[in-house]
């Protein structure tokens, strides 16, 4: 099935905030600390204002799917600020709701990732992933190359992502 992914507007931010608060919660249950799950929905309206205060257009690389007019899957690209990937961006999320993975859109979504960053002029795009979530499968599957663990800082709770990084 194709979808369609549509670069998210200014005002898609709120239903972007409560999608991830769905997805983080479908996909984090029992590996991150159940306190910060649950303070998601009670941090959706500071996260909201923040989305819209930082919002630029220009820059937006931001990707959604809807199906009857709601947010079912999410991408984001952010720059890297760290010199250890210069002439790398980051694919920093890429959620699916539940119910549409193995559909065929998280494949789409990351192809989408591929294109824009090169058209961006980057070499190389990252992506970390919690070693328990099991889309580090995926993302091997879509050619990631395993290059490091790092840390991944929440409040009251330190995890481990795998860093996977692709050659564009």
């Amino acid at each position: 099935m194709k979808w369609n992914v549509e670069k998210s507007k200014k005002e898609d931010c709120r239903a972007i905030v409560e999608f991830i608060t769905k997805t983080w919660n479908q996909t984090y249950r029992g590996i991150v600390n159940d306190e910060f799950l649950d303070n998601l929905e009670k941090t959706e309206e500071k996260r909201y204002i923040n989305a819209m205060n930082s919002f630029d257009k220009r820059s937006n690389m931001q990707y959604i799917i809807k199906k009857d007019n709601k947010i079912i899957a999410y991408l984001k690209l952010s720059k890297i600020k760290n010199d250890e990937y210069k002439e790398s961006i980051e694919l920093q999320s890429l959620y699916v709701l539940k119910e549409y993975q193995k559909t065929g859109i998280g494949k789409e979504l990351i192809q989408k990732a591929f294109n824009e960053a090169k058209k961006a002029g980057y070499k190389k795009m990252i992506i970390g992933c919690l070693e328990e979530n099991k889309s580090n499968g995926f993302y091997k599957k879509m050619g990631g190359k395993f290059i490091k663990k790092r840390e991944f800082n929440l409040p009251n709770q330190t995890l481990y992502e795998n860093v996977y990084e692709y050659n564009l």
